[in-house]
């Protein structure tokens, strides 16, 4: 009767370990996934704000722009999609529609910084406004970072 006993106890206290190492597997892949993205969309949020920077400067060099609007539209149809995948499959939910929302803030950011170098041929600087509007667009794409990161934090520490 003691040997059984003691093997129920071993079994359950067994599965009980696999259980955590199971979860500490979860909570490492999820961590792994929102990190990525997060490392994604700041490269993009970076590249566009340096793109903006430099179309409100009198004499830029507007094809070098175009050129490297053209390689940040990539990353956000390349990496930044690849890495929202990993937080869509992870989940949960919540952080896998956050991480859309936020990935579309982008977009629409490139978007922008596009509609307002097309018919453009020269160096001029943006217009108050125009740069305005993208700033908007910038700073709604920060604030959807930032509310990613504030629930990927809870989500982890579950």
């Amino acid at each position: 009767m003691g040997t059984t006993l003691a093997a129920v106890v071993a079994g359950v206290a067994g599965q009980r370990q696999v259980r955590a190492e199971h979860r500490h597997w979860r909570r490492q892949l999820r961590r792994d996934a929102y990190a990525a993205f997060t490392v994604k969309a700041d490269e993009v949020y970076e590249a566009l704000r340096s793109i903006e920077a430099e179309l409100a400067r009198p004499g830029h060099d507007l094809d070098g722009l175009r050129g490297a609007l053209d390689e940040t539209r990539r990353l956000v149809r390349g990496g930044l999609a690849d890495a929202q995948t990993a937080v869509e499959l992870e989940g949960p939910e919540e952080l896998a529609r956050m991480a859309g929302e936020s990935a579309k803030s982008l977009s629409a950011c490139v978007a922008a910084i596009q509609a307002r170098t097309i018919g453009r041929e020269g160096g001029d600087a943006l217009a108050a406004n125009e740069s305005h509007r993208i700033r908007r667009f910038l700073n709604h794409a920060s604030n959807k970072r930032e509310q990613f990161v504030r629930h990927a934090r809870k989500a982890i520490d579950v």
